[in-house]
């Protein structure tokens, strides 16, 4: 399938490290952790609770994206203190094209990018690239889902 399309293959939907591991095996370009909104399973783990042990399996290997649950600037930084290479967000642009057309999703995506910059700032940090898992406080078992 790889070779017959040609362009980047981003799979979304891995919420187990395994999936993530063998999706980087591959040569998959990039993995979206996501458990599509918990509609499709409302008991599946979040996202977010996978993403440290997702990033862990892949190993850069390839880009992890996180999916679900972005909503400010703040579960940005958070994601990408989990291990994250970029989110997506959708619900916030929406929000915006409803109230204010395009006009709205531009200012969401301002104020995200705010919100970010207040953010890292706060954490002493000035480089996305710099954020980690030093930046966040986990409660205890956080960063192994299956405890």
């Amino acid at each position: 399938l790889m070779d017959m399309w040609g362009g980047k293959v981003i799979l979304k939907g891995i919420l187990d490290p395994e999936d993530a591991a063998r999706a980087a095996d591959i040569g998959a370009d990039a993995i979206v952790v996501s458990n599509h909104g918990g509609r499709q399973l409302d008991g599946a783990l979040s996202s977010i609770r996978m993403l440290p042990e997702i990033a862990s399996a892949v190993g850069g290997r390839t880009e992890v994206w996180m999916d679900g649950g972005i909503r400010s600037g703040q579960d940005v930084l958070k994601a990408r203190a989990l291990g994250a290479t970029g989110t997506m967000i959708g619900r916030a642009f929406v929000y915006g094209l409803g109230a204010m057309g395009e006009k709205g999703v531009t200012t969401a995506l301002e104020v995200i990018r705010k919100e970010l910059d207040t953010s890292m700032a706060l954490c002493g940090e000035r480089d996305i690239a710099r954020v980690g898992r030093h930046n966040l406080l986990l409660p205890n078992g956080f960063l192994n889902a299956y405890s």
